[in-house]
Parts: structure tokens; C-alpha cells; sequence
């Protein structure tokens, strides 16, 4: 649990852009385990899959952060994964694409890289340009729908 939130950590400090625009987040008044199934339900709706779910509760604990509900899920779309990943393998830090689902007080918030924030690496990779543009839409798209649950 430690070695997942010091990647969690490095993963978000390792951007040299503002954290502004380099996270995703949307907040909804739905219980996080609702927002986390929703979720789940959601990313294949789109054309992901998920790869894997990571509990962070424990781990993040251990650095004094309480939360009821904190959860990763990493995602994509395999064959894009290796595509990129063959060009690129130094990115495999940043893939698959992670989302967290943090409860927060009565509310729960989702966060994410924003992918785009990775475009400064790679100028000269259009394909890769327009990638992380798509990511970044779908990504969006979802927290939208998201952010419109109702408490229940």
C-alpha cells in the first residue's frame, strides 16, 4: 500500500505543468461505492476496460489521510495500450489510465491525470497527440455523467 501511494504521488508530481491542468476531477453527491460501480459500468460504455481496482484506504492511512472510501481504477483499451507502448515504452508509468474515487465527507470525488498534460513529451507523435486528446474527452465525458448522480 505504501508503494502504490508514493507512485500515486510521484505519478501526479512528475508533470512539470500546474496542477490545474494536469487533473481531471469531478465531485457527485452519490455514495462512492455507488460512484464506483457506475464507474466500472461506465468505462466499457466508452470502449475501455478495466484492468484493475486498487483499495488505498489502508495505504493512505499510514501518511495520516482518513478516508472511508479510496479506490484507483486503471483502464484503457489493450490494443492502444501496446500500440503506444511499442512507440513509446518509457509511458508505461502512465499506462493503463487511472482514476481514483475518494469519499469525501457526503460526497464523492474522482480524480485523474488530465492524459493531454503528457502532449509536451511527445511533439513529434501527432497519432499520440490526438490520443491523449480522445482520452482526455472520454475521461471528461464520464465525469459528467458522473457528477449528475443523485445522492440515494
Amino acid at each position: 500500500m505504501k508503494m502504490l501511494a508514493s507512485i500515486l504521488l510521484a505519478w501526479l508530481l512528475a508533470l512539470p505543468l500546474h496542477a490545474d491542468q494536469n487533473l481531471l476531477m469531478a465531485r457527485s453527491s452519490a455514495k462512492a461505492v455507488d460512484v464506483m460501480d457506475i464507474l466500472k459500468d461506465t468505462l466499457p460504455e466508452y470502449g475501455y476496460t478495466v484492468a484493475h481496482t486498487q483499495r488505498c484506504d489502508g495505504g493512505m492511512a499510514e501518511f495520516d489521510y482518513k478516508s472511508d472510501f479510496y479506490r484507483v481504477v486503471f483502464f484503457g483499451k489493450l490494443q492502444e495500450v501496446r500500440e503506444i507502448l511499442a512507440r513509446h515504452p518509457e509511458m508505461s508509468a502512465y499506462l493503463p489510465l487511472k482514476i481514483a474515487v475518494i469519499a469525501e465527507k457526503d460526497e464523492t470525488v474522482l480524480a485523474a491525470m488530465d492524459p493531454r498534460a503528457l502532449s509536451p513529451m511527445y511533439p513529434d507523435d501527432p497519432a499520440l497527440q490526438l490520443k491523449l486528446s480522445h482520452w482526455r474527452h472520454d475521461i471528461r465525458a464520464m465525469f459528467d455523467e458522473i457528477r449528475r448522480l443523485k445522492k440515494q
